[in-house]
């Protein structure tokens, strides 16, 4: 039977057929890659060159999509892709393409809808077999080698699908027509038409929806597994001023926050926090650590911890940032995208710590040690312990367990290597760099400021080269065109910079990248970004829509264009934020926690902003007092002139509620005053 030459590329010229492939990913740039270069499966990195080879070779594809801090991508790396005989085979008959998510978020976003659309949930390692075009035919995350009571083999699936290719091709043409239209029904956004939706009603709907999920006992949303979402903590921590009952949003973000801080998830050694926990205690995470998880989670305990005085708040988050300073720092100012889950093999190793080991360690400082995070003979987790303190109680060391800490960090440094995955990506040190200077500001907090602003001037330094960004940096390279969360986290770090400093130079460099980002991006059927720009390789562009561990690139997208625009009076970033929100509102409907960012802009857009305007350089007290205020809906423009100043007194600060100001003052304490009335 002969096979459709949509589905494996079936050769179009008479030219030799080249040798069979080998591995290729030793001369990678990426971390993940290179970890891969030695395995027995003939990898190739992603790109055009491995389709035009499945093409040529007239074979399907086989996707292994992960990253570098993911266990169970070196899990399913050791016990199945390393077997001789898989190996073989998936060599004879598949070109086979390993995927550093990181380095192509439009890739995996596409095959995580795809995973999503078959098996109702996903994960990484993302395993695709796919037509020769990219055009899925199965999709999974962990297989085993062989069939298991539980899990289904890849060799058996692998023998199946070359089987039907031979023998039923129309079954395989089926089933990626079937993923075709799943995804394309994904990726069509519904009908606005005429469609209002009351913006507070929408917020307290998000609120109520998440109060419904919320764990009471532990904090967080949901049972098991949970992650931080401290982007969707903080809105709800904007919206308690207009909430119905701003106590039960006090207590569903300082709760979550206290139980994150206490909890396993917190290294309690050297600071940071791992990705998420695989219990609903907050006990047993996954070890990686993500820049990020950083990012949300240190501008979320600084803002918490002024609004609620709490000191144990804002230890942690200068944890998070002597952390990420000490650990993910590299040698050309930017930062590293995470630490590895595991250490030669063994999950969590660089961060267990065994009673006997302490013993030895501590000697007769053990039993204080041991009581105070938790350790016990036994342990927590396959007979280690996991540090953490009990519920209620502050995450600080006292006076007795402090001096301990150098002396275990040290002992964990010097015991095991810790793996960091040195990619910088511009995305992940845009939205680190904004954490930096609105946690800087708020806990008026010079370092974090001053490193928040040398890192922007890094990335404005190594990532953008005339009118396009970079995406990934190695040491003094960056390559890989930019993704649409790159332009989009690149703005938002502009205007995080334009804030501290009044300089107009950013808020010029933020506006480029909006616009920059509407002409690359757009997608051809609404206002809404794609994550990759049009063409390339894959089959189908992606979206990244729904706010969760991070927020969506769109959600971002709406909320600059709405602010960048407003303070720049750029009509054409204003409407672009109006045209989002008007496109996504019935989705807001369906499920508002889902999109907590938009929820927020609507808000905004229908109840206006606040603003504190001081033209003119040299009143710091007054800059001082408007920047370290934490409200939510609030904008601060001082310094260089830009429209909102024109025509104001040097000198003196404004307030205003959606442009319309009151009487100017030039005291810092009439201003302080003056915020804390307004509602």
């Amino acid at each position: 039977m002969t096979r459709p030459s949509w589905m494996l590329g079936l050769r179009s010229t008479m030219s030799a057929i080249p040798p069979p492939p080998t591995n290729r990913l030793a001369e990678s740039s990426s971390r993940y890659l290179r970890q891969h270069a030695n395995d027995p499966v003939a990898w190739q990195p992603y790109g055009q060159a491995a389709f035009d080879l499945a093409d040529s070779l007239d074979r399907p594809l086989l996707l292994s999509i992960g990253y570098s801090a993911c266990h169970w991508c070196h899990v399913m790396a050791h016990e199945t892709f390393n077997k001789p005989e898989i190996a073989d085979f998936l060599n004879n008959h598949f070109i086979c393409i390993k995927v550093d998510r990181e380095e192509h978020p439009d890739v995996d976003a596409l095959y995580m809808e795809a995973l999503i659309a078959q098996q109702g949930n996903g994960g990484w390692p993302i395993t695709v077999f796919a037509t020769a075009t990219g055009v899925p035919i199965y999709c999974a995350t962990y297989l085993p080698p062989f069939t298991s009571a539980h899990l289904p083999g890849l060799l058996p699936i692998a023998e199946k699908i070359i089987r039907l290719r031979d023998e039923q091709p129309e079954t395989l043409l089926e089933a990626s027509r079937e993923y075709e239209s799943a995804l394309s029904s994904q990726h069509a956004l519904p009908q606005t038409s005429d469609l209002e939706l009351d913006s507070t009603l929408v917020l307290e709907q998000m609120i109520t929806e998440l109060w419904e999920r919320f764990d009471p006992e532990f904090g967080g949303f949901g049972n098991q597994p949970k992650f931080p979402q401290p982007y969707v903590l903080d809105i709800l921590w904007r919206s308690r001023r207009l909430a119905d009952d701003p106590a039960r949003v006090e207590t569903m973000v300082t709760t979550t926050l206290k139980a994150l801080a206490n909890g396993g998830i917190h290294d309690h050694i050297d600071g940071g926090f791992f990705r998420y926990s695989t219990d609903r205690f907050w006990i047993t995470p996954h070890f990686e650590k993500m820049l990020y998880d950083q990012a949300g989670l240190l501008s979320l305990f600084a803002t918490v911890a002024v609004d609620t005085d709490d000191e144990d708040l804002r230890w942690v988050a200068r944890r998070i940032f002597s952390f990420a300073v000490a650990t993910l720092k590299l040698e050309n100012g930017l930062y590293a995208s995470s630490t590895d889950a595991d250490a030669e093999g063994d999950e969590g190793g660089y961060y267990l710590l065994g009673a006997k080991e302490l013993k030895e360690l501590l000697a007769d400082e053990y039993d204080t040690f041991a009581q105070f995070y938790g350790v016990s003979a036994g342990g927590n987790f396959e007979g280690r312990s996991i540090l953490h303190r009990p519920t209620g109680a502050s995450p600080q060391p006292n006076s007795q367990v402090s001096p301990m800490l150098p002396k275990v960090s040290s002992y964990r440094r010097d015991r095991t290597e810790l793996g960091i995955d040195d990619k910088a990506t511009c995305d992940g040190n845009a939205a680190w760099a904004a954490a930096l200077l609105r946690a800087g500001r708020f806990l008026s907090d010079s370092e974090m400021l001053n490193e928040g602003l040398q890192l922007i001037e890094r990335i404005r330094a190594m990532f953008r080269e005339g009118d396009d960004l970079f995406h990934v940096s190695y040491q003094q390279t960056a390559n890989i065109d930019g993704f649409a969360s790159d332009y989009v986290n690149y703005a938002g770090g502009m205007l995080e910079a334009f804030t501290s400093t009044g300089e107009v130079r950013w808020i010029d460099e933020a506006s480029w990248a909006l616009k920059r980002a509407i002409t690359l991006f757009t997608s051809a059927n609404g206002p809404e970004l794609a994550i990759g720009r049009r063409g390339g390789t894959l089959p189908f562009q992606s979206f990244d829509r729904y706010d969760g561990a991070t927020p969506s690139t769109n959600s971002l997208f709406a909320w600059l264009t709405h602010r960048v625009g407003f303070i720049t009076d750029d009509s054409e970033l204003q409407e672009t934020a109006r045209q989002v929100i008007h496109a996504y509102l019935p989705l807001i409907a369906r499920v508002p926690a889902s999109f907590s960012i938009l929820c927020w802009v609507h808000t905004e857009l229908e109840l206006g902003t606040t603003e504190v305007l001081i033209p003119g350089h040299g009143h710091q007290q007054l800059v001082d007092v408007a920047l370290s205020n934490t409200r939510g809906d609030l904008i601060v423009v001082h310094g260089d002139a830009t429209p909102l100043l024109t025509g104001l007194e040097s000198g003196s600060a404004y307030l205003c509620q959606n442009r319309v100001c009151h009487l100017p003052t030039t005291d810092p304490a009439a201003l302080r005053s003056a915020l804390e009335r307004i509602e």
